[in-house]
């Protein structure tokens, strides 16, 4: 166990309360029920109060519901941030700046394919180091010019042709910082999550790829050699497999996962991801007086904003509440 040289006690009583706020499962099955306006009355009612009528002045809608989700998000996690001191509050900020690259993913993304700014700004987390307002600033300008900019910054790495090889980069360069302070605090049960998280991540290159027949070199440029389970080797052995067989083969090593091969992509990838929010929670509450109680609650705060995105996307695409219920991650 951890000496409580830091304020874990008084951490983990702020974040019991934080936890006792969220939206339980019974008002996520009441609002598949509902219609998009009685949604966001809904949820306008409770902990995004603020946020929604702070917004309501200039959106409307689903565009409302969107940016409330995000801003409530952005709020909580800097309220951690702010709660913690300490290597709990370095670990936490430097875990937070996943969002800085997700965010400039998002901007890339979007405009390699000429998505509108309006519509890229929804997608963005103002969580990490970088301005929310540069990041907007980013969303007006074209690909070939925001990438320089962010080359000439050092924020993103230079010499990568395809969007995708330097996705894969950004994510290699940061697991490996965020071993590496990990390893140097002497935070072994928050490594081990993290390899977890890695392992996630390459399940989900490696399915997605297989699922779209892609080269098998594309497979093993993007996942990341630092996983325990889905290592290069691993990826090696399901070189000639089918899809079929590779989702076969992925089940027995980890049996908790919850779908099947004739599942679309999305709802694979869903699984995936509860399958780790439900073990980074598992181990944050055997270990209270470490970085993963704050960790446990980072999880279960995206995982609300997860199910309230996917209630509401489900219901302006008419998906029967049956099929939005099985994805929610719970």
């Amino acid at each position: 166990m951890h000496k409580m040289d830091e304020n874990y006690a008084y951490l983990n009583s702020r974040i019991s309360a934080m936890k006792s706020k969220l939206i339980p499962m019974i008002s996520y099955k009441k609002m598949l029920l509902m219609e998009l306006p009685e949604i966001t009355r809904y949820i306008s009612e409770g902990e995004y109060k603020k946020d929604i009528t702070e917004l309501s002045r200039s959106f409307r809608g689903i565009d409302l519901i969107e940016y409330s989700l995000n801003l409530n998000l952005a709020r909580t996690y800097q309220k951690l941030i702010d709660l913690s001191t300490g290597k709990t509050h370095d670990i936490i900020k430097l875990y937070m700046k996943r969002w800085d690259l997700e965010n400039i993913k998002s901007i890339l993304r979007g405009r390699l394919s000429d998505v509108n700014s309006k519509e890229i700004a929804e997608t963005l987390i103002p969580v990490g180091e970088m301005k929310f307002s540069y990041l907007i600033s980013l969303t007006k300008k074209d690909y070939g010019t925001i990438k320089k900019e962010l080359e000439n910054k050092g924020i993103i790495p230079s010499g990568y042709a395809s969007l995708s090889e330097l996705e894969s980069e950004l994510d290699k360069n940061y697991y490996a910082e965020m071993l590496h302070v990990i390893k140097t605090h002497e935070e072994k049960e928050l490594e081990q999550y993290l390899l977890r998280e890695v392992d996630m991540h390459n399940l989900k290159i490696l399915l997605r790829l297989k699922k779209e027949n892609a080269p098998f070199e594309r497979i093993v440029n993007e996942i990341m050699p630092l996983g325990r389970k889905v290592t290069p080797g691993y990826i090696i052995k399901c070189k000639d497999l089918t899809f079929e067989e590779t989702v076969s083969n992925v089940k027995k090593l980890f049996p908790t996962l919850q779908f099947r091969s004739d599942d679309s992509i999305a709802i694979i990838e869903q699984e995936v991801d509860k399958s780790l929010i439900l073990y980074g929670e598992k181990i944050s509450h055997l270990h209270m007086f470490s970085p993963l109680a704050s960790l446990g609650f980072i999880l279960r705060k995206y995982m609300e904003i997860l199910n309230l995105r996917l209630i509401i996307r489900g219901k302006q695409l008419n998906i029967p509440p049956k099929t939005i219920e099985r994805m929610l991650v719970v």
